[in-house]
């Protein structure tokens, strides 16, 4: 029997952190957002599916991104909610402490992977879950154009105080 190991050995370094979330992976977010919350973007620019789908229902968005001299790790906008975004994966420990550190709700799509591991297991103890029937495919260009095909691993939404229950399943409805 073969084995998948494309998540092993798949490229988690600073070159390949720049993906682009598809819309159809931001929809299903949709339904546990309420009305009237601010929503931090911080991987995000005003082009990111997140921002525009968010924005088109009705919610204030703020959105930063490194690129703009705005560091997840230091950069704090002075009024907000909610965190959702894609973060970089090859950061994902830190992220992961930061959103502990910050407080606040959030749902940040990283790699099924990336449930287990000692360092980060103490900001995942009281997380819940948002997983889907399939893989995600992301983008490479911001304009989504190139879409990367055959992605070695399954992508979930680690959330905290974001879902109704610990553990939803959704199926991702393609766009085309």
């Amino acid at each position: 029997m073969g084995q998948n190991k494309g998540y092993l050995t798949a490229k988690t370094n600073k070159q390949s952190d720049e993906y682009f979330t598809p819309v159809e992976a931001v929809r299903p977010l949709l339904e546990f957002l309420p009305k009237g919350k601010i929503i931090w973007c911080p991987f995000d620019t005003k082009d990111s599916a997140y921002v525009k789908i968010f924005e088109e229902k009705g919610f204030q968005v703020i959105y930063s991104h490194i690129d703009n001299g705005e560091n997840f790790f230091f950069f704090e906008p002075p009024k907000y909610d909610i965190i959702i975004s894609n973060p970089p994966f090859s950061c994902k420990d830190e992220i992961l402490k930061r959103l502990d550190e910050l407080g606040k709700p959030f749902a940040i799509l990283l790699p099924l992977p990336s449930l287990q591991g000692q360092k980060r297991f103490p900001y995942l103890k009281n997380c819940q879950a948002l997983i889907f029937d399939k893989r995600i495919n992301f983008y490479q260009d911001k304009e989504m154009t190139k879409m990367v095909k055959g992605v070695a691993f399954a992508s979930i939404y680690i959330c905290k105080n974001f879902l109704p229950k610990d553990l939803i399943f959704r199926e991702v409805k393609n766009e085309n």
